[in-house]
């Protein structure tokens, strides 16, 4: 059945017309009842032939017209409608709030306003309707009810060998996991055949892999009989069943009864084991597929039916087990692309120009095999790159071929689908859809409207998005389903389906905008605000206005007044409106126009203020307010948004609610409600809100005056809400008794009467000063709770009986200041000591207990914590009682800052426990965390501790078991910091370091700006720099700059010891076989490794000249290889690290020849972290081809090293390289020619190298790269051609003598920098920076040692709206004006060793700089603010 696009829309408003009373009472006037009469005829006539309209406007130019004229009126029908129930909205909220003198008047102003406004369009809408319904005869259209498919389309025999032949790419897998499928006797039904569904969008290739498996000699040997009928959209069991018994008899059938032929087939087939497959099948109906079954019956239970269809609820309805097919890689696609194009051609010898742009075009088609094949049809016998360049500038054009493919899942959606569907046209390829933000879309442009439904519209979206996706038209990004792609050829279709009624702008490349837009979005980082809007100034009918692709590095985009009032003027239609992350101050007073809004954006704004007349748009559904930092208050009269369903705060800083919250009866959800002091809504408002779903926060719980208000909100009885969180904010004086500021009534009562529905899944607590928790808190009941956080209860001594809420998996436990000991109550009830506690437990976390000091568990049967995955303990500083025991033993452990780690790691710590004990670690300037943990069999403990809370470093060693004790900036709380900031978080995993002196500042503004923004921590906001270095002298783990490449920098565990030969032999019940780390600083040791052995510690051991053979043989689980002053070593066993490494680290072994292990011929496919430092005196060139998978690389002090090299035939997806380092390198001369293919490479270090000529080539190519270091290198004079990527984040240049920034850098195009360091050189410089130089989304920005700098232009600080940390260093003949040269935007200000400056400012006083707004001022390590 093939429905119209438009059959929903007219079926809607004819419901609309029918049903609703308010529309009829308001249209009570002679003219308005008979325009609502011809209204409805027009709709009544046309509605029928529209499905013929629609699919004869794909051939028939005439009927082309037609439809998108008569669309075009429908869609203006629906605006009067909608007019007219917004004015019976308006009059029935009047009337609720006004007596009779105020009906009398609005009834007046009603008619007055349907008569003068809506009244003149309606005729003229119904006018346009009725001349395209005179047309209807005239162009032949007809009602039309069933598709007519082609013949290829309809149930046939196709034999599967005849379809063309020959070895398919990729799918080996797949092949080899359905073979199994039909092998296997698992799921054997005795009545019918297990059915096998292979699901798939259009073009994946179902069709080719089944007929793969088909064909295979297993399964043909395997099944008595095998079948293959091609079924099609329409699935009749009569025909479908015929198919089949021709099939097996090879002769005509003809029996025309369906009885007759399921009996006859059940004959031939009793007994039979059979495989029929049933190719391209569509029927999603039960009792078709129930029938159809019934001549299977006998057959041998093994027996198997197989589907292709693109329908995962087809799958379903067959009730069996379903097969995915995920899309190829582009390795894959290329394959098929070159196989294609060039015949047997080999790879090698294929044009390397053809060969990049092929890949490009690859990647194009999006792992879809059939866009493959079709775009290689154009490529075939064409070997001038400009054609196949062409193929790639305009793939869509030619990939239009295949769009009827993906046309027929189009045409059998139900038209209300194919509405929603079309919509997602204005989003561009690659977007990633939210669910939530997908529905209330649909929701704004009214899509969802069900006549006569009672269910939920948010309910209704989800259910349509869910049929969507199982149709294959998304694709699921994660398991949680809340984040969906569409494929780009999909994503093509919905543009074209959807016509000229949606429009996309992707760059200021401004076409026309035609007249009957509905739906417009633009990209915010391609189109100029101003440009975009005043080009669709004729589209009056617009309905959607969506920017996308927000801009990471900008807070917000300029958008002025101007531009902004007369467009909203003249777009009375608007549904959805969006304004998000730009720089609006006010709303426009035209906004209030916008009577049909029902969708409106506002986040990451910077308004002030709501004004009332918002209040007026009575349609309004979704108000997002998120991150709007200057929003303190709501209209009071926000009660009159009677239709308000979402209402988004988080990270708005309102003060309290308006009064009267408790009429928004439609909300569903409201992401915080804040109680103000002594006004506002308070907590009994929240009882109304019946309908709450989600996440609900309730904040200042300190202003609850009465207990008795906290039972007024009803919380129990909310069942839909899915998270609570629950915020005290504590105040300076809140602990004085007496306080003016002291809470105002019992906090565990208030917490008490705050029971939730025993539903709820995830809660949290913040800041609670109650002195303990109440017992339902604890109590079995709460039945769903998955995920507890209490944070911040400074006033309780004990926690609650958490161990008893039996669907448990997250518990956090933070920031309790006096709790001294976690005993048994944590763990059972007052009468649940039979109940097993913590029984779904799966990961518990401690943070920042300073006073604990005990833990006690109870000894249970089968341990504690049986479900455990994670035990984290950071900053508990006093617990130093026996770690628990009876954990599982694939816990992974991690404990920092905490001596509980050194008592894990005594003489009395089992080591059947916890196979290692590992450091956490500070840094590796490349290797990560997760690939530096210990084998899953056995808990991984990672831990640094510490006794002190400073920022200072103490590094210990302990021989005997290697474990070294950290307070140095690694050993700092990051779960906490970390989260502030994605800068420091760039700079702390990959590059994490202080250098060893002042002339290499790294990483200092990243840090800084991460401390900065972490203004809540226990720790200054504002650090000294000196701080952020380690004493040279004794150097922690925290220094990547170090000159003695110390291992603990890794994070590696101590490892098991190989003994001395002075040690006791070990105990029988030792079993060194089971020893997966193992440090051996003898070499006799290398004679008898363990059999498990994963990790290698070499260390000191002088003599070693050859590592045993034994290694690349006999442990093939070694996956990480540590070799440290081994200073007689010359080779690797067999000339080669053995290929099963992941990890390789060598240190101090310069006679080691890693040359020799660099042959063409050979391909470490494993190895993702590999580290040399000063070490292999004879590595000339690094060949990076030879490390496909290789994620960091670090080369330190190699004075051979030249150059990298890169195979002749290597594709741009080939390395994925993400981190690289190289430091002390004399002899590196150039970077391949051509640049790095490394496309996923995302810091980069260059440190020390004095003959390094130029950073690598298209280096704006690299656009994953964010963080760029160049230090040192002093021949280095230009950037290359291109500038600089464009999502760089930070970038630091160091003592580059002819490194000096220019316009030409293109810096200022930089919209993601955020951090700008620029140390020595720039000799003539004298003024700084020049105007135009800084990009607008600047953070901080750090000046060094420009010796002949006089002056700041403060023009070059014009556009750094957001530039809030300015360091100058050795600047000694710099002048500044404070009040005239800083940026205004300034909260830190750092001086040191400028002379002047020191002096002149060092004499300011305090309150002068407070008046210039800056919060922090620091002039040679002495705070001034």
């Amino acid at each position: 059945m093939v429905n119209s696009y438009l059959a929903s829309c007219v079926n809607v408003m004819i419901e609309r017309i029918n049903t609703s009373q308010e529309l009829v009472d308001l249209c009570k006037g002679k003219s308005s009842t008979a325009l609502l009469k011809r209204l409805k005829v027009a709709l009544v006539t046309a509605n029928p032939v529209l499905a013929d309209a629609e699919q004869r406007a794909e051939h028939v130019r005439e009927v082309k017209h037609w439809f998108t004229g008569i669309k075009d009126a429908f869609f203006q029908a629906e605006d009067i409608l909608d007019e007219l129930l917004t004015e019976a909205l308006r009059r029935r909220i009047v009337a609720e709030a006004g007596g009779f003198g105020g009906l009398f008047q609005n009834l007046r102003a009603g008619r007055e306003a349907i008569q003068k406004k809506i009244e003149p369009k309606m005729e003229k809408v119904v006018r346009l309707l009725e001349h395209h319904v005179k047309h209807i005869e005239v162009i032949g259209l007809k009602e039309f009810s069933k598709t007519q498919e082609p013949q290829w389309r309809q149930a046939s025999r196709s034999r599967p060998d005849d379809l063309p032949q020959g070895r398919v790419v990729g799918r080996a897998e797949d092949k080899l996991a359905l073979v199994n499928l039909l092998l296997s006797d698992d799921e054997i039904d005795i009545s019918k055949p297990a059915v096998i569904s292979i699901v798939g969008m259009p073009g994946v290739g179902k069709t080719t892999l089944t007929e793969i498996v088909f064909n295979d000699n297993r399964v043909t040997e395997h099944f008595d009989v095998k079948m293959w009928i091609s079924v099609g959209i329409n699935f009749n069991v009569f025909t479908v069943t015929k198919a089949i018994l021709q099939e097996i008899t090879s002769s005509a059938v003809n029996t025309e009864d369906l009885p007759s032929l399921q009996i006859q087939l059940k004959q031939i087939l009793s007994g039979k084991r059979f495989l029929l497959v049933l190719d391209d099948f569509w029927s999603e109906s039960n009792s078709e597929w129930e029938s159809f079954q019934v001549a299977f019956t006998d057959a041998e239970k093994r027996s198997k039916i197989v589907l292709t269809t693109r329908s995962e609820i087809v799958s379903t309805v067959a009730k069996g087990k379903i097969y995915p097919i995920k899309l190829m890689t582009n390795e894959e696609c290329w394959e098929l692309i070159s196989r294609s194009a060039f015949g047997n051609i080999s790879v090698g010898s294929i044009n390397q120009e053809l060969e990049g742009i092929g890949k490009r075009i690859a990647e194009q088609c999006k792992g879809l095999p059939l866009a493959a094949r079709a775009i290689s049809s154009h490529l075939r016998s064409k070997p001038n790159p400009d054609d196949w360049y062409a193929v790639s500038k305009n793939f869509s054009s030619y990939t239009n071929s295949i769009l009827p493919v993906f046309k027929l899942s189009y045409d059998s959606l139900p038209p209300q689908l194919k509405r929603c569907f079309a919509l997602c046209s204005i989003f561009p390829k690659g977007h990633v859809f939210d669910r939530e933000q997908l529905v209330l879309l649909w929701m704004a442009i009214d899509l969802l409207y069900q006549p006569r439904s009672n269910r939920r519209l948010e309910e209704i979206g989800n259910n349509y998005l869910d049929d969507l996706v199982a149709q294959s038209f998304f694709q699921r990004l994660d398991i949680t389903t809340t984040s969906f792609v569409m494929h780009d050829l999909m994503n093509d279709l919905a543009k074209a389906v959807s016509g000229d009624f949606c429009f996309r702008l992707e760059d200021d490349n401004i076409p026309e905008i035609p007249s009957t837009a509905r739906h417009f979005s633009f990209s915010r980082s391609q189109c100029d605000a101003s440009v975009a809007f005043g080009s669709i100034s004729g589209a009056e009918f617009l309905r959607t206005i969506l920017p996308f692709n927000s801009l990471t590095g900008l807070e917000s985009l300029q958008l002025t007044e101007k531009v902004l009032n007369p467009l909203l003027q003249s777009l009375s239609g608007l549904r959805i409106l969006s304004l998000s992350h730009y720089q609006i101050t006010n709303l426009p007073k035209s906004l209030r126009g916008l009577k049909l809004l029902r969708y409106l954006d506002l986040s990451s704004t910077k308004i002030k203020e709501l004004p009332e007349f918002v209040c007026t748009l009575c349609n309004l559904q979704t108000l997002l307010l998120s991150n709007c930092h200057d929003l303190t208050s709501l209209p009071k009269n926000i009660a009159e948004l009677i239709n308000l369903r979402l209402l988004d705060l988080v990270g708005t800083p309102l003060l309290e609610m308006p009064p009267g919250i408790k009429k928004l009866r439609s909300l569903q959800k409201l992401s915080n409600f804040v109680i103000g002091k002594l006004s506002g809504a308070g907590l009994h408002e929240l009882k109304e809100l019946t309908h709450l779903r989600g996440t609900l926060r309730i904040s200042e719980l300190q202003n609850v005056a009465f207990a008795s208000e906290a039972k007024d909100a009803g919380l129990k009885r909310k069942p839909y809400l899915d998270g609570l969180i629950l915020k005290w904010t504590l105040k300076d004086s809140s602990f004085v008794p007496g306080s003016l500021n002291a809470f105002a009534c019992d906090q565990k009562e208030v917490l008490r009467m705050l029971e939730p529905h025993p539903r709820l899944k995830t809660f949290c607590i913040e800041s609670y000063q109650g002195a303990g928790f109440p017992k339902w808190l604890g109590d079995s009941s709460i039945s769903s709770i998955a995920s507890v956080t209490l944070s911040s209860c400074n006033l309780c001594i004990s926690l609650p009986s958490l161990g008893q809420l039996p669907s448990l998996k997250y518990l956090s436990i933070e920031k309790f200041n006096i709790l001294q000991k976690v005993g048994l109550e944590f763990f059972f009830g007052e009468d649940n000591s039979s109940f097993v506690p913590f029984r779904s437990l799966e990961t518990l976390k401690f943070y920042a207990m300073l006073r604990w000091e005990e833990w006690i568990c109870p000894e249970l049967e089968g341990g504690i914590f049986p479900c455990l995955q994670k035990l984290i303990i950071q900053r508990c500083p006093r617990l130093r009682k026996t770690f628990p025991e009876g954990l599982p033993s694939s816990t992974e452990v991690t404990i920092s800052d905490c001596p509980l780690r050194a008592v894990a790691g005594g003489e009395d710590f089992s080591i059947g426990n916890l196979s290692n004990i590992q450091e956490s670690p500070a840094s590796i300037p490349s290797m990560g965390r997760s690939e530096l943990s210990s084998p899953t069999g056995y808990p991984k403990l990672d831990a640094s501790t510490s006794g002190q809370q400073n920022l200072g470093s103490s590094s210990q060693s302990n021989d005997d078991n290697d474990v070294t004790s950290t307070s140095s900036l690694s050993s700092l709380p990051k779960d906490r910091l970390l989260s502030q900031t994605e800068d420091l978080d760039q700079y702390e995993t990959q590059f994490e370091s202080s250098h060893q002196n002042i002339e290499e500042p790294a990483v200092i503004s990243a840090r800084y700006s991460g401390y900065n923004s972490d203004i809540h921590s226990s720790l200054s906001p504002y650090i000294s720099r000196a701080s952020l270095f380690s004493d040279h002298k004794n150097e922690g783990p925290g220094l990547l700059g170090s000159s003695s490449y110390q291992y603990q920098q890794f994070g590696k565990p101590p490892v098991q010891s190989a003994p001395s030969s002075d040690d006791k032999r070990p105990s029988q019940n030792d079993d060194e076989t089971d020893i997966e780390c193992l440090k051996v600083r003898d070499i006799s040791h290398l004679m008898e490794l363990p059999q498990n052995l994963q990790s290698l510690y070499i260390d000191s051991c002088d003599g070693l000249t050859s590592l045993p053979e034994s290694l690349t043989e006999s442990y093939p689980n070694l996956h990480e290889l540590i070799i440290i002053a081994c200073h007689s070593l010359e080779s690797f066993p067999g000339s080669h690290p053995p290929t099963t490494l992941k990890t390789l680290y060598i240190r101090d072994c310069k006679k080691l020849d890693f040359a020799d292990s660099l042959q063409p011929t050979r391909s470490y496919s494993q190895l993702e972290h590999l580290f040399i430092g000063s070490s292999c005196n004879n590595l000339l060139i690094f060949p990076l081809s030879l490390f496909p998978k290789l994620k960091s690389l670090s080369i330190r002090d190699c004075e051979s090293f030249r150059a990298f090299s890169i195979h002749a035939g290597l594709g741009d997806d080939r390395i994925a390289l993400e981190s690289l380092e190289i430091r002390d390198c004399p002899n590196l001369e150039t970077f391949p020619q051509g640049g790095l293919p490394t496309p996923k490479l995302s810091s980069m270090l260059l440190s020390n190298c004095k003959k390094l000529r130029a950073l690598p080539e298209k280096l704006f190519g690299l656009t994953s790269l964010q963080s760029l270091f160049i230090i040192k290198c002093p021949v280095i004079e230009t950037i290359p051609g291109g500038g600089f990527p464009s999502n760089l984040r930070t970038l630091c240049i160091s003592q580059c003598d002819k490194l000096t920034p220019r316009i030409e850098w293109g810096l200022r195009d930089l919209e993601n920098l955020r951090n700008f360091e620029i140390e020595g050189g720039n000799e003539d410089i004298e003024s700084f920076p020049d105007e135009g130089l800084l990009p607008k989304g600047l953070f901080s920005l750090r000046i060094s040692r420009f010796e002949n700098l006089k002056n700041l232009n403060h023009k070059g600080f014009q556009n750094t709206k957001v530039l809030e940390m300015l360091e100058i260093n050795g600047c000694d003949k710099l002048r500044i004006l404070i009040d005239e040269d800083l940026p205004p935007s300034l909260s830190c200000l750092r001086i040191s060793s400028c002379s002047w400056l020191s002096e002149n400012f060092a004499e300011a006083e305090t309150e002068f700089f407070k008046v210039l707004n800056i919060p922090h001022v620091e002039i040679d390590g002495e705070i001034l603010s």
